[in-house]
């Protein structure tokens, strides 16, 4: 899911407008966003500028709004404070609790980006329903594994498959 140290930077050549207004659609159908904290630094530090550039694109100005406005939740053995970046705030209960009690609210979907940590950490507790997962063209010799360390088979089902021009394969699957 990621180079050696965290790099994101094979897909760049990868994305076009088509999977631009595909991870926008998938944005406006949740309203809450899970983070690890290595992915919330990240993010915390790049999306509120977006919203305030002029020079953004109208469709990025718009994932900048969703991004900045949703829920986030961190989760973070190291940190103590999440108030660089609105509408954030820390996980303060054990993940199981936490995201137990975000499903029973009344709302939207529930999405991670990145944080392949805290991934792990929702497949090993059972408490992931989707899978949308965007499958580049590129071969990584060395990097983060979206299944590493996984002890047990978890059964899912393609529900929905979209080829983009680039080679980008997205493949949603839910759990059986």
């Amino acid at each position: 899911m990621a180079g050696p140290n965290g790099n994101l930077d094979w897909h760049v050549p990868y994305w076009n407008e088509e999977m631009s207004r595909v991870a926008s659609e998938q944005l406006s159908n949740a309203d809450t966003i899970l983070l690890g904290r290595i992915t919330y630094n990240a993010m915390a530090g790049y999306w509120p500028a977006q919203q305030a550039s002029s020079y953004a694109a109208r469709e990025d100005v718009a994932f900048a709004d969703m991004m900045n406005s949703y829920e986030k939740v961190v989760f973070s053995k190291t940190l103590t404070t999440v108030s660089n970046w609105s509408n954030s705030r820390l996980a303060n209960r054990s993940i199981t609790l936490e995201i137990n009690e975000l499903k029973q609210q009344p709302g939207k979907d529930i999405i991670v980006y990145g944080s392949g940590k805290l991934t792990a950490a929702l497949i090993r507790h059972n408490l992931v329903d989707e899978y949308h997962i965007w499958i580049h063209p590129v071969v990584i010799e060395r990097g983060r594994a979206l299944f590493k360390n996984l002890h047990r088979i978890v059964n899912i089902y393609p529900y929905k498959t979209k080829v983009f021009d680039t080679g980008v394969v997205l493949m949603c699957y839910k759990i059986k």
